[in-house]
């Protein structure tokens, strides 16, 4: 298999990724979003104002949930420890579902880009 058909298949695999990530953010948001607003903003809804927001929101909340440095810095760590175990979960997932999409559709042009080079 050629540089090319797996850099063509990895950057396929991201956009794939990149729209569950989406229906995924749309689940949160009808689910979850406002219930995480409640708990750590004190009831302030930004994030869940539009879907735009939503995505934003899940991004943050995904970090304050992973990382205690995250949750310290914005003055939710001991807020988020009200948050059940699984919707935290929830958030990671999401998290961790777009950094790989973004890593798969944006460093794919960059290796096949490198490998042109050097051969």
């Amino acid at each position: 298999m050629s540089i090319e058909a797996l850099v063509d298949i990895s950057t396929t695999l991201g956009f794939i990724l990149g729209a569950c990530w989406i229906i995924f953010v749309f689940y949160l948001k009808s689910k979850w979003l406002r219930y995480v607003e409640d708990i750590l903003e004190d009831g302030r809804r930004w994030f869940s104002l539009n879907i735009f927001l939503a995505g934003h929101g899940v991004l943050h909340y995904g970090t304050i949930f992973f990382s205690k440095f995250h949750a310290k810095r914005y003055g939710m760590a001991d807020k988020r420890k009200l948050v059940p175990i699984y919707v935290q979960r929830l958030f990671i997932f999401s998290l961790c579902l777009c950094l790989l999409s973004g890593v798969l559709m944006f460093a794919s042009p960059g290796i096949i880009h490198f490998f042109m080079i050097s051969s």
